[in-house]
Order: C-alpha cells, then structure tokens, then sequence
C-alpha cells in the first residue's frame, strides 16, 4: 500500500524528482509498467493522453491501493502570464471533450485536458471557452478515476510552453499507446532546418519545466499532502 501515488505522462517528466527512488516493473492486464518506489510515495510514467493515463492509474491502483492520486507533469499555458517553470495547483480540472468537471480541495484555478497536443490556435479556443490557465492531456482521466475510487485527488502543472509558444507537429509522433516515438521525431526534425529553434527551445523550456516541478515535489508533497492522506 502507497500512500500517495503519481501518474505523469512521460518518464522525463518524473526523472528529476524520482532520482535514486527505487525501480521496479509490474504487470496489469498484460501490460508492462515501470514504477518508482520511495517510503510511502509511488510514481508512474503512463504515456500521454487520457486513455493512457486511465490505465497507468488503474495499475497503480491495482498494485499499491494508494489514498490519493496526483496528475504531475508538464503543461501549455493558455495565459500570457505564465511563464516557462511557473507551476500551478488548480482546483478544477476540466475535461475539454466532455465538459465535465473535476474538483481538487486545494489550488486555484481551472486546467483543461485536451485530446492533442494544443498549438497557438487551439490555446486560443480553450482559453476562451473555459477560461483555464493551463492545458494538458492526462489530468481529467486520473480525476475521474480517483473519483470512480472513492480518493483523494490533486493536480500539479509545470509550465513547458507559453501561450504564444509555436508548437512543431507533435502529435503525429505521439502513438496509439501514448508513447512518444522520439526516434522518427528526430528523423522529422533532421531534414527541417527551420524547425531546429523551436525543437531546442522546446527541449530545454521542457527542462526547466521538469526541474520547476521536481522542486515544487520536493518542498510540498511530503509535508502539505501526506498529512492530509492521514486525516
């Protein structure tokens, strides 16, 4: 049994905060995952997407029967305001496909999970539609399954791309079990010269986004949520 478990999308995500944490490797419903194991915490990299995201959670669940459910990871940020590395904890999570909506008791403020990876334009629609500060793609399926659950839920978003950020063509490159295929992304890239300077800006604001929420981790979930696992 966990404590606390942490669903993230993509392992790189994770990387910073779960260094030197144990690994391990289970199955659930024949499928393999990978999870990192420290006292009472658990974190798991399930792919990106809501349906990978469902089914990173319901291994989890499976495997260590965790008290709360947290979506971390990296987010777009819909408003000006935020910058690369800003981190936000909102209270409402809405899914964009659905409309409904999901409900922390802590944080501030509205994130929308999207079908696909948001560029300028589609930032633009969400924005204005559900007035979010942030978009992601995961954060809705683990807060519908936390509340299938019967658990507690929280939300934390580091910001990798700002509102005005022009996104290369991602999508294409994200597969059908919410895996990024970062070899035939580079192969893409190699032979577009133009797109070079957002790819490397991408990859390092995705950086600074991974540290920003390694730290944000580092100083809350020990302290803030575990205790209030325990009431």
């Amino acid at each position: 049994m966990s404590g606390i478990a942490i669903v993230a999308a993509l392992e790189r995500e994770l990387a910073p905060f779960v260094r030197n944490w144990k690994s391990v490797y289970f199955s659930h419903s024949g499928r393999e995952f990978r999870a990192y194991e420290h006292e009472s915490l658990v974190a798991i990299a399930g792919g990106i997407g809501r349906h990978a995201a469902e089914i990173a959670a319901k291994a989890i669940m499976a495997q260590y029967k965790p008290q709360m459910l947290i979506s971390a990871g990296l987010a777009g940020a819909l408003l000006h305001s935020l910058k690369v590395g800003s981190v936000i904890t909102p209270n409402v999570v809405v899914d964009a496909a659905t409309g409904k909506e999901y409900r922390s008791e802590v944080g501030g403020g509205v994130l929308v999970t999207a079908d696909e990876i948001a560029n300028t334009q589609s930032k633009a629609t969400l924005v204005e539609k559900f007035h979010a500060l942030a978009v992601d793609m995961e954060a809705a399926a683990v807060a519908e399954f936390a509340q299938q659950n019967g658990i507690a839920f929280r939300c934390v978003k580091a910001i990798s791309d700002e509102a005005d950020f022009v996104m290369p063509p991602l999508n294409q490159f994200v597969d059908e079990t919410g895996s990024f295929q970062n070899g035939k992304f580079a192969a893409w890239a190699a032979f577009r010269p133009l797109q070079w300077p957002k790819v490397i800006s991408l990859a390092r604001n995705s950086s600074r986004a991974s540290v920003a929420l390694r730290d944000w981790l580092k100083r809350n979930i020990n302290n803030n949520l575990l205790e209030r696992v325990a009431q």
